[in-house]
């Protein structure tokens, strides 16, 4: 076959695989693919599993731990029946592939429930169809209805009935929808009933049953909403309807539950039962008030570092209380209201224990003479707010400062136990880490003091919660930590599930075991080069760029140890230069483009440099194309659009600012095969533009629209 004929032929079979994944949705709107379209192409797996993707959910059959269900992002469904030594791949047929849930019966491993469309509000989400049961184990799968709740929060079955299931829909990202809400079923699923609606804007995140009473469920609502910006967190992430809501009678009355909880608008709340003794429940709470500052922190006027013992001031400010009380440079802080100060973080977190107005003593060691000093600390002054110890990482809250938030430190969010069943609450700790992304937390089945926290790291706490620390998992473990499993009969026994995949370990964590055997990897975009025998490279979701080859030598054909990494961060764009395999080009979030050469290690780095006054923007996935008239010719879309004539060195602005808006960037950019300087550009906020002069003058092909009425704001 003519290499550039079957160059064409590879990307349409690649583009055919992504349109068959939005057959559920063109089927929605009167439109359908050809099944002969998909009959005619002959498709073979060739990897890589060495990072996997995202797993979003893990099912254990009570009766036999050797038997697993894991749910993924957007890569179906995966069951082990021999504790993971091999895997069968079950949800690969139907309309979608991506997984918000998955649940077995108690007492039958056969009979499985999937809810269709990841649950996490992230910029790589897909929703589902509804919510499916199988009751051969996975071999065939009936949809039970729902189809229009988008994604799923949670599914709970009644572990002595299981025609009795709970279905949690958090409905669509992109707007109001009547069909969130908690739904009960009673006959299996032939019959639904929605239990529980809070209003059009919430759904239900998670639900989790009493161990001891099925009858007694705790219910998390949350109102989140995401624009058509593509960026990181959604648009909406917190609202009225969010909260903690209590049933003891299978659903027919709800009550919403509040003491102690934040009584500002919630976000994303996670919830676990304490096995042993269900009076126990650990809640992860997401308050719109995260990581603020109180409105009295106090505020010292010092710095320092620390000594060996002590903390020693390295800074006093100039006219603070502290320097009017008497504290100066190399003073050793020894005690703060009588307690032993042994780290300047000590004597932080001893001076944020107070409020502003209220009086702090100090032992400090000074010329090798001890000296009691006392301040009457001051409020934080607007311009030092920035330094803020509770801020947490991409949005999140940092850990183990519970006691520092002042006395209304629960309406900060974090961490909550509840000795009751879940009628009242006590904050414990002030940690959660990217909320809208995680919110998982799990509470060893027979010992309460042990919690564990999925977030970017994974975290654990073996004294009720007082104290987490972040290293649940050891080095080269993938971060991003979304579904963890412990085992109720052995809980040094864990299964967990992240961005790179399922991990075990056997050991209370110390040592974590990767399956890096389930190929569900995450790719955005894919490209050959022109080889015969071709290289295939991608760039994934969290995982980076790779390339590998199609065919192998080997019996067995392409394995992991085939495929190498190109580039890192979250992988999206990956081009080769047709005149040169050697020659990739790559790309990370928001704009981190680069290249490089395997044959000779020559990497270089692409990214335009803003004149004085002008700010580029990216989106999450940059577009960008070697012109297919000259490789050498880089384009590149942001809320520019931008050439480089020597591989994209010297990315240079050719354009005007394309965007509408100030939230606006580039999605997509193309030359004309046919006619050289004839380039399109498009941006996030429905911009078009055009070039027929390789960029000299442009047309706004779609102007900017115009402004929405309040009636039609609302309508949309």
């Amino acid at each position: 076959m003519n290499r550039t004929v079957f160059r064409a032929f590879f990307l349409a079979t690649v583009a055919l695989t992504s349109l068959l994944s939005a057959t559920a949705f063109s089927q929605q709107n009167g439109a359908a693919l050809p099944q002969e379209w998909a009959d005619a192409v002959d498709w073979r797996s060739i990897g890589p599993a060495n990072m996997s993707g995202r797993i979003t959910s893990i099912a254990v059959y009570p009766g036999d731990h050797s038997i697993w269900y894991v749910a993924s992002a957007s890569g179906g469904l995966l069951k082990t029946v021999n504790n993971g030594s091999d895997f069968e791949h079950l949800f690969d047929k139907q309309s979608t592939v991506s997984i918000g849930d998955v649940q077995v019966s108690a007492t039958d491993p056969n009979l499985v429930w999937v809810g269709t469309g990841e649950a996490n509000p992230r910029n790589s989400v897909s929703w589902g169809d509804g919510v499916y049961k199988s009751v051969d184990g996975g071999k065939t799968w009936k949809n039970m209805g729902l189809k229009k709740i988008f994604q799923t929060g949670r599914i709970a079955i009644h572990p002595e009935n299981h025609d009795i299931v709970y279905v949690g829909a958090l409905g669509r990202l992109w707007g109001p929808n009547e069909d969130r809400g908690l739904y009960k079923t009673v006959d299996g699923g032939k019959k639904w009933e929605k239990i529980l609606f809070v209003d059009d804007l919430t759904g239900v995140i998670d639900v989790q049953m009493n161990p001891k009473n099925p009858d007694e469920l705790l219910v998390a609502t949350y109102e989140r909403k995401r624009d058509g910006f593509d960026g990181n967190d959604p648009e909406k992430r917190f609202g009225p309807g969010a909260g903690i809501w209590k049933t003891t009678d299978g659903g027919k009355t709800f009550a919403r539950v509040t003491k102690g909880l934040p009584s500002c608008n919630l976000g994303r709340i996670g919830l676990d039962w304490f096995d042993a003794d269900p009076n126990y429940v650990v809640a992860i709470v997401e308050s719109e008030n995260i990581a603020k500052l109180p409105e009295n922190m106090p505020f010292l006027g010092v710095r320092g570092t620390d000594a060996d013992a002590g903390a020693r001031l390295t800074d006093v400010t100039e006219d603070s209380t502290a320097a009017k009380a008497g504290l100066k440079i190399d003073d050793i802080v020894l005690q703060a209201d009588d307690k032993p100060v042994l780290s300047y973080n000590q004597l932080l977190s001893a001076v944020r224990k107070h409020q502003a107005g209220e009086k702090i003593k100090f032992e400090i060691a000074r010329n090798r003479e001890l000296v009691t000093v006392e301040v009457e600390l001051d409020k934080v002054p607007e311009g030092t707010r920035g330094n803020n110890p509770f801020t947490g990482t991409l949005g999140g809250q940092a850990e183990n400062l519970q006691d520092e938030q002042g006395p209304d430190a629960h309406e900060y969010g974090g961490i909550y136990l509840s000795a009751d069943g879940g009628v009242t609450w006590e904050r414990i700790n002030t940690l959660n880490p990217r909320p809208m992304y995680y919110s998982q937390i799990r509470i060893d089945p027979t010992d309460r003091n042990k919690m564990f926290v999925c977030g970017t790291d994974l975290y654990r706490s073996f004294d009720g919660g007082k104290t987490f620390t972040a290293d649940g998992v050891t080095d080269g473990i993938h971060v991003d930590h979304h579904a963890l499993w412990i085992d109720p009969t052995d809980p040094r026994h864990m299964l967990l599930g992240n961005d790179g995949g399922l991990y075990v370990t056997w050991d209370t964590m110390q040592n974590w075991d990767h399956h890096n055997h389930i190929a569900i990897g995450q790719f955005y975009h894919v490209d050959i080069d022109s080889r015969e025998d071709y290289r295939v490279y991608g760039g994934l979701q969290d995982n980076g760029s790779w390339g590998g080859p199609a065919r192998s030598a080997r019996d067995r054909g392409t394995v992991n140890t085939d495929w190498f990494n190109v580039g890192g961060g979250d992988g999206f764009v990956t081009t080769v230069d047709p005149k040169d395999p050697d020659q990739i080009y790559f790309e990370s979030q928001n704009g981190g483009m680069g290249r490089i050469n395997l044959r000779t290690g020559e990497r270089g780095f692409i990214r335009p440099r803003p004149p004085r006054g002008v700010q580029y923007r990216f989106n999450w996935k940059t577009p960008y194309v070697l012109s297919p008239h000259n490789s050498q010719i880089f384009y590149s879309a942001g809320n520019y659009v931008f050439r480089s004539l020597s591989r994209g060195d010297n990315l240079t602005a050719i354009s005007e600012e394309i965007t509408n808006s100030s939230n606006g960037s580039g999605s997509a950019i193309a030359e004309s095969p046919v006619e050289a300087g004839v380039i399109y550009a498009g941006t996030t906020d429905g911009a078009v533009w055009g070039t027929r002069d390789g960029g000299k003058t442009w047309t706004a092909i779609f102007s900017k629209p115009e402004p929405k009425t309040e009636n039609e704001a609302e309508a949309t």
